[in-house]
C-alpha cells in the first residue's frame, strides 16, 4: 500500500533566529522496481537546509546544469539560484532542518558563496558527530528527531558562536519587507557603501542582495497566488511590479520556465515547504 507524507514544525523559541523550521518526507510503495516515483519540483528559497536521508540515495537536478546523485546520509544544501528538483526512490524516509542564511556561519568555515547551487557531505564540512546523531535518531520519532538536533545544536552554536554582523540584520530587512527593499535602501540604513554591502554580503550569503531579495519576492508571490488565488496584476502591483513583463523576465531568469508551468508541476509537498519559507 502506498504511503506518502510530509509533515513540518517550528523549532523551540530559543533556536528561532537561527532556524526556519523542521520537516520530515516519507513514502514508500510495495513496488520492486528502483525506478523514481516521485518528483519535488522547488523553488530556490534564500534558505540553506540539512538533511538526514535514511533510506535510497537522492538525486539532485539543478535545472540547465548536471545532476548530482547524493548518496551520503547527512547532507548540507547551499544556496540556489534558479529552480531544482529532487527525485526520490520509492521508498523514502527524509529529515530535514532548514536553517535561516545566516545561521550557516556558525556551522561551516567553508565560505558561503563556494556552496551555491551544490550539496555537500555534512558530517566531513560540518561536523563529524552528526554522524553519531544519524544512527541516534535513524528509527525514532518526527519530535524526537526534533529534540536530539536541537541539543546538537545549541552545543555546537555555544562552542562557534560569533557576534551579528550587519549582514545579518540585512537578511531580516530582506525577509521583513518580503524582498521589497532596494541594495540602496539598505545600505543607506547600514550607512556603507553598496559595494561594500553587496561583497560582504555574498561572502557571508552566498547571493548578491538584489538576487536574494528577488527569490524571496518570488517565493511569496508564488505562495499568495497559490493560496488566495488573487488577481496576477493586483498581487504584481502589491510586490511593485509595474507591469507583468518585468515579474516574467526575473521568474524566468530564475526559473528558466513561465509561473504558468511552474504551477502545472507543483506539487503539494513543494506547495507546503514554500508556505513555510514565506509565511
Amino acid at each position: 500500500m502506498a504511503f506518502h507524507e510530509f509533515i513540518t514544525k517550528s523549532p523551540s523559541k530559543v533556536l528561532v533566529p537561527f532556524i526556519s523550521f523542521y520537516f520530515q518526507q516519507r513514502f514508500s510503495d510495495n513496488k520492486q522496481d528502483d525506478s523514481h516515483q516521485f518528483r519535488q519540483v522547488t523553488l530556490p528559497t534564500g534558505y540553506n537546509f540539512i538533511g538526514f536521508n535514511f533510506s535510497n540515495p537522492i538525486e539532485f537536478d539543478i535545472w540547465g546544469q548536471s545532476s548530482s546523485l547524493v548518496n551520503y546520509p547527512i547532507y548540507f544544501s547551499g544556496q540556489y539560484d534558479s529552480l531544482y528538483s529532487i527525485d526520490f526512490s520509492r521508498n523514502a524516509d527524509l529529515f530535514g532542518v532548514v536553517l535561516r542564511p545566516t545561521a550557516t556561519r556558525h556551522l561551516t568555515k567553508m565560505p558561503i558563496n563556494e556552496l551555491r547551487n551544490s550539496v555537500i557531505e555534512g558530517d566531513y564540512h560540518i561536523s563529524k558527530d552528526l554522524k553519531e546523531l544519524h544512527e541516534k535518531i535513524a528509527n525514532t520519532s518526527f519530535q524526537r528527531r526534533i529534540q536530539q538536533f536541537e541539543q546538537w545544536f545549541m552545543t555546537k552554536f555555544r562552542s562557534t558562536r560569533q557576534d551579528a554582523v550587519f549582514t545579518d540584520w540585512a537578511v531580516e530587512e530582506i525577509i521583513k519587507h518580503k524582498g521589497v527593499i532596494t541594495t540602496n535602501m539598505l545600505a543607506k540604513e547600514l550607512k556603507v557603501s553598496e559595494r561594500h554591502l553587496q561583497r560582504s554580503f555574498k561572502e557571508r550569503i552566498g547571493l548578491r542582495p538584489h538576487q536574494y531579495a528577488t527569490i524571496i519576492k518570488i517565493n511569496h508571490i508564488v505562495n499568495d497566488f497559490n493560496r488566495n488565488n488573487m488577481n496576477l496584476i493586483d498581487l504584481l502591483c502589491h510586490y511593485q511590479y509595474h507591469d507583468k513583463s518585468h515579474f516574467r523576465k526575473q521568474f524566468k531568469a530564475l526559473t528558466q520556465t513561465t509561473l504558468a508551468s511552474y504551477l502545472g508541476f507543483q506539487n503539494e509537498a513543494a506547495q507546503t515547504f514554500l508556505n513555510q519559507i514565506a509565511f
